[in-house]
């Protein structure tokens, strides 16, 4: 592959320094402001990120396309360009948990993923309170602060023992209370609203397995490229692979496929 997976996980430090890290605690009223409604915030950090990703990209890949969360949502990129197979996208999403960083919680980081021709071949994700990167290159494995990662498998572990990530942010009403139902049978499932953290913790070992209604691009290519390649087990809720264009059905992630199974029999068959 033409990219120095070190070189671009510096570009991201770089822009986090001068951009984001800066704003962290600081942020005045009028940079904040909403999109799709009032608990979608985007911040001048958001944008300004973005931006400077967006050039630094591109310059790294000449040739290459960029698609950020926040250009998608100002109508200039659609998510629709992934499954057109084109050579090389990257996709960015700047600021992961703009609530909880808009809020003063240190819960939030920076993720890019590169696409090239419908597969992603490469993802990072940037913790940055924390100063951790987690990379992944398709086929050569996956690391967190320099050191191999791997899932905590536990197999066979009852389910009084495993520790997930939940969100039924995004879940349609009658399926949120027949999915919140089932969380007592977990030992934990608090979500933290932030991808790149639960994606960390997930390819760390913290936690066996995460439930998503929601599967933007900027949200899992990274994440789901990281976990794979450290050894865990992703599928949607269809039970097909979770591909760089997919906008429809939830996503599950856990640390091996008889835990997949499991889970997707608590939270999915009470649908049928």
């Amino acid at each position: 592959m033409q990219v120095d997976m070190d070189r671009i996980a510096g570009y991201m430090r770089e822009v986090a320094n001068a951009r984001i890290r800066p704003r962290f605690e600081s942020l005045e009223a009028h940079e904040i402001s909403t999109k799709s409604g009032p608990s979608d915030l985007v911040t001048i950090a958001d944008i300004e990120a973005e931006k400077d990703l967006t050039r630094i990209l591109k310059d790294a890949l000449p040739g290459s396309h960029v698609i950020g969360e926040e250009a998608v949502s100002e109508g200039t990129a659609h998510i629709s360009a992934l499954r057109e197979e084109q050579d090389f996208v990257w996709v960015v999403d700047p600021v992961d948990g703009t609530n909880n960083f808009a809020a003063g919680k240190p819960v939030f980081g920076t993720i890019v993923a590169l696409v090239y021709r419908g597969q992603t071949v490469a993802g990072w994700i940037y913790d940055i309170p924390g100063d951790r990167m987690g990379v992944a290159e398709c086929g050569a494995g996956a690391a967190i602060g320099g050191a191999p990662c791997a899932p905590d498998r536990k197999p066979g572990a009852p389910l009084a023992e495993i520790k997930g990530f939940v969100s039924t942010k995004f879940v349609s009403k009658d399926l949120r209370a027949k999915v919140e139902e089932k969380l007592a049978l977990f030992k934990q499932t608090g979500a933290l609203f932030c991808c790149a953290h639960e994606y960390l913790a997930l390819a760390g070992g913290k936690r066996q397995f995460s439930f998503y209604s929601r599967i933007k691009p900027w949200d899992h290519l990274a994440g789901v490229l990281l976990f794979g390649e450290a050894g865990g087990y992703s599928r949607k809720w269809d039970k097909s692979p979770y591909l760089p264009g997919d906008e429809e059905g939830g996503l599950i992630n856990a640390a091996n496929e008889g835990l997949w199974t499991e889970i997707e029999q608590i939270f999915l068959d009470i649908r049928r």
